[in-house]
C-alpha cells in the first residue's frame, strides 16, 4: 500500500472529462495520509511509553532509596540509645581492659566471665536484627512474626520500645489497622519518653484517618503539631490536617 500509495503521489493528478481528479487516486492519497500519521502516533505512543517506564523506575529506585535511609537511621539511633544505656558508668577509675595471655592462672577466670556476658546481652540484639532485616527488605509478614517473637522473649530489653514501633509499622503497610493501633498506642503510653513516642502518635492520627474518625484523627495531628514543633512529625501531620480540611472534613 506504501509503495502504491507512493506512486499514485508522484504521478500527475488524473483528471476525467469533466475536470475533476479521479477518485481512486483521491482515495490513494488520503490512505497514504492516514498511514504516515499512524505511524507517526505509533512513535509517539512508543516514546511516551518509554519516559513512563524511565520515571516509574527513578520513583520506584527513590522510594527504596528514602525507605533504606529511614530504617538506617532508625537502626543507628537504636544502637546509640542502647549503647548510652548499657555503657559502664564511670567511678573514678580507669576502665577495666581485656586481660593479656600471659599464662596465669588468675586472668582465666575473668575473661570467661566477661565472654559469658557479652554472650547473653547480645542475643535481643541479635533477634532485633532479624527481625529489623525481614522489615528492610520488605517482607513485612515475616518482620511481624520476628518482632512478635522478640516482644516475647525480651519483654526487658532496651530495643523493645523500637520493636513495638516497627511491629506496628509493619501491620500498617500490611493495612492491618487494628494490629497496628495496639502497637502504637503501647509506645505512647508505656514509652511516652522514647524518640518513638512522636511517630507512633503520628500514625495513631494517620490509622484514625484511615478509618474515617475524622475528629479524632484531627485531634491527634494537632498534638503531634503542637507538642513536636519544627519536627518531620509535626509537618507530617501538618500537612494531614491540611487536607482534612481540603476534604471538609
Amino acid at each position: 500500500m506504501l509503495i502504491s500509495g507512493a506512486a499514485s503521489a508522484a504521478l500527475p493528478p488524473v483528471v476525467d472529462g469533466n475536470g475533476r481528479v479521479s477518485a481512486a487516486q483521491t482515495s490513494a492519497a488520503s490512505m497514504l495520509g492516514m498511514y504516515k500519521r499512524l505511524e507517526q502516533l505509533q512513535r509517539e505512543v512508543q516514546q511516551m511509553r518509554g519516559q513512563i517506564e524511565e520515571q516509574t523506575y527513578l520513583i520506584d529506585t527513590l522510594k527504596k532509596r528514602q525507605r533504606d535511609l529511614y530504617l538506617d537511621t532508625d537502626r543507628r539511633i537504636v544502637q546509640l540509645e542502647s549503647g548510652g544505656k548499657m555503657a559502664v558508668p564511670n567511678l573514678g577509675f580507669s576502665q577495666p581492659k581485656f586481660p593479656v595471655n600471659t599464662g596465669k592462672k588468675a586472668g582465666k577466670p575473668t575473661m570467661v566471665v566477661q565472654e559469658a556476658a557479652v554472650s547473653s546481652g547480645s542475643q535481643d540484639k541479635l533477634s532485633y536484627d532479624k527481625a529489623f532485616s525481614s522489615l528492610k527488605s520488605g517482607r513485612y509478614q515475616q518482620s511481624i512474626a520476628d518482632f512478635s517473637d522478640f516482644v516475647n522473649k525480651f519483654p526487658n530489653s532496651t530495643y523493645l520500645p523500637n520493636a513495638l514501633y516497627w511491629l506496628g509499622e509493619a501491620s500498617y503497610v500490611g493495612r492491618d489497622f487494628k494490629r497496628a493501633l495496639e502497637e502504637f498506642s503501647k509506645v505512647v503510653s508505656q514509652y511516652p519518653a522514647h524518640s518513638k513516642a512522636k511517630d507512633a502518635l503520628l500514625k495513631i492520627g494517620f490509622i484514625q484517618y484511615e478509618n474515617k474518625q475524622w475528629k479524632q484523627s484531627r485531634e491527634t495531628l494537632t498534638k503531634v503539631s503542637t507538642s513536636y514543633p519544627g519536627t518531620t512529625v509535626a509537618g507530617l501531620a501538618q500537612k494531614r490536617l491540611d487536607r482534612l480540611r481540603q476534604e471538609k472534613h
